[in-house]
């Protein structure tokens, strides 16, 4: 069976070999890798070109000027160019382990009914084999899935999971218009269609730290705060009519905490009182869309109104919008 695994690159030419040498260094010998360049400035395409002289199984593709830049849309390229069985998306500075392909595929292949197999990782900064800390989910198997994905420590970084073709080739994938929280607007999506995985608890590749991501967008930029808006309120507008939804008034309520936050945080990054209005023309009405949806946010809807007011016109008033009594994010030491 085929696995594509696709690579989104920009200006890595100094570290994708690593990558693609680990690549050459699976144990699971039938994949295709598709790197797709988003226009970069280095040598990126000298060092890829290297490896397709020598091995047919690694392709090579320039992102269309036509579409819009940025890991998102490479990653959407790359699907689109896959004929793999199985899919799996990675970055192009991190290192797979030997066996990253071949227990993934092989927990899929014992047990056809899943959707999808993640695994654990690890980071480090200069060399993978001193690794600095593990990444594992504090919940690993769920049942109850945007709740936990959402406040109970279900998590996937985008490398993680090797997907099944045949469950990915009808649905929205990566949204290209998000510089920030991608990864877990994707992931929130494929989980409300109700996958089935198993998750390996064991470290099969190493996430570097310390590289600036290829999107070039700063985490405290307003287009960065602006993406992490978006993705809430998808979540939202998808709890709205998730009626059946166990927990939905509380998962709502969650929503609106950390939108509240991440409004207050966008006009703290304005210039001046125009921007301000700006955002308030734009988002205030999200605000007041999420307090009103839930009987259990009713009785904010003073504090929050005043608060729009003293934040548009005196750029303060953060208590306004602080609601820490729906952070139900379990705590972990």
């Amino acid at each position: 069976m085929l696995v594509s695994v696709i690579i989104p690159t920009k200006n890595r030419g100094h570290i994708i070999k690593e990558t693609l040498d680990s690549i050459l260094c699976q144990s699971y010998v039938n994949w295709e890798c598709i790197i797709v360049d988003d226009r970069s400035s280095d040598n990126t395409v000298s060092v890829v070109s290297d490896y397709m002289k020598t091995d047919a199984r690694f392709q090579f593709f320039a992102r269309p000027k036509y579409k819009i830049k940025g890991a998102n849309s490479c990653r959407n390229i790359g699907f689109e160019k896959a004929k793999g069985e199985f899919i799996n998306w990675f970055d192009s500075d991190d290192i797979m382990h030997p066996d990253f392909l071949k227990l993934k595929l092989e927990a899929l292949i014992n047990n056809p009914s899943l959707d999808f197999c993640a695994c654990v990782s690890s980071t480090f900064k200069t060399d993978f084999r001193l690794s600095e800390a593990i990444n594992r989910p504090f919940v690993m198997h769920s049942i109850n899935y945007v709740e936990d994905y959402l406040i109970n420590g279900l998590y996937f970084y985008t490398p993680s999971p090797l997907w099944s073709y045949e469950f990915l080739k009808d649905k929205v994938l990566f949204d290209e218009t998000l510089h920030r929280s991608q990864e877990s607007d994707f992931h929130f999506r494929m989980l409300t269609h109700q996958p089935k995985y198993t998750y390996l608890n064991r470290v099969l590749f190493y996430i570097r730290t310390g590289i600036i991501s290829i999107s070039n967008e700063a985490p405290n930029s307003i287009i960065a705060q602006k993406s992490i808006f978006k993705y809430f309120d998808n979540v939202f507008n998808y709890l709205k009519n998730a009626q059946e939804l166990k927990n939905r008034q509380k998962l709502l309520a969650y929503v609106f905490y950390r939108q509240a936050t991440n409004y207050y945080n966008i006009n703290q990054l304005c210039k001046g009182f125009g921007e301000r209005f700006n955002i308030f023309k734009s988002h205030a009405k999200y605000i007041k869309g999420y307090v009103s949806a839930s009987d259990k946010l009713n009785k904010h809807i003073v504090k929050i109104y005043f608060g729009l007011f003293v934040l548009l016109f005196f750029n303060k008033g953060y208590k306004y919008f602080y609601f820490p009594q729906y952070d139900y994010t379990k705590k972990y030491d």
